[in-house]
């Protein structure tokens, strides 16, 4: 597994997201008002375009095939407005649309991610 170091923590505004490029893809990263952190890719399938790191926050309750209620966090593209489950990639608004996400961490300050892809690229 591959990882690296993007940034600071301090360098995202709670609520709002910045990007990497990490081997030659574009990562989103959030940071909420917690301090909790996530990533996914920075690629709308939608829009066709790199832009979920501008994308807005929220939550809403979804109730899955079971009926069970769920509390979920999402970003919304800024272009066409879908819903990405920030935990999941997984589109709230198209069921057969998923993104990648990625493992992210704080070490020290540092903002780490975690990727399969390799130091080749």
């Amino acid at each position: 597994m591959f990882q690296q170091t993007v940034c600071k923590l301090h360098d995202i505004i709670p609520e709002t997201g910045v990007y990497a490029l990490i081997n030659g893809k574009q990562v989103a990263i959030f940071c909420t008002k917690q301090a909790e952190l996530f990533a996914v890719d920075n690629y709308d399938p939608f829009s066709q375009a790199n832009v979920l790191s501008r994308g807005l926050l929220g939550d809403t309750v979804i109730t899955d095939h079971k009926g069970v209620e769920e509390a979920v966090l999402y970003v919304a593209s800024p272009i066409y407005k879908q819903r990405f489950n920030l935990a999941t990639g997984q589109c709230l608004d198209d069921e057969s649309i998923k993104i990648d996400t990625y493992p992210v961490q704080l070490e020290g300050d540092d903002v780490v991610i975690s990727s399969p892809l390799s130091d080749a690229g």
